[in-house]
């Protein structure tokens, strides 16, 4: 495994480092979703709305839990910000949408469809724990 797994869009996932490596893919993109939207909400492009903010808090908890290499929070990163992106395009004001923001959204759907393959190879290739027998003694 290449240390620029990053920067992959399909990487490799045959060991349990590369599997980690790929997660961060997951953890970069909702860690910028966040900032986007907190920078975003602050600055009142758009207008403010505190709904925003709980967004970006909901993207810090999705970033944190990928980085702990869970599963079902990489599925619900990868929903919650198709949601998003769903509803960003229902309320757009705009006739000619942002190519450059959707190119950057596909992008970020591959991070997380990347990150969901790599904790599912984790769960699926876990080691087993070897715990170390247990010595008891009686002594009178």
């Amino acid at each position: 495994m290449s240390k620029s797994a990053v920067w992959e869009l399909i990487p490799e996932i045959n060991s349990r480092e590369s599997a980690i490596q790929v997660t961060r893919q997951g953890v970069l993109a909702a860690g910028l979703s966040c900032t986007l939207t907190l920078v975003f909400s602050v600055l009142s492009f758009g207008g403010f709305n505190p709904y925003n903010l709980l967004d970006a808090v909901i993207f810090l908890v999705v970033a944190w839990r990928i980085y702990r290499l869970s599963f079902s929070w990489s599925v619900v990163g990868l929903i919650f910000f198709v949601i998003e992106k769903v509803d960003q395009l229902f309320r757009s004001t705009i006739l000619h949408p942002n190519i450059f923001g959707w190119i950057i959204a596909a992008v970020f759907v591959m991070c997380y469809v990347n990150s969901i393959r790599a904790t599912w190879f984790l769960r699926k290739n876990k080691e087993p724990i070897v715990e170390p027998p247990v010595q008891i003694s009686i002594s009178n």
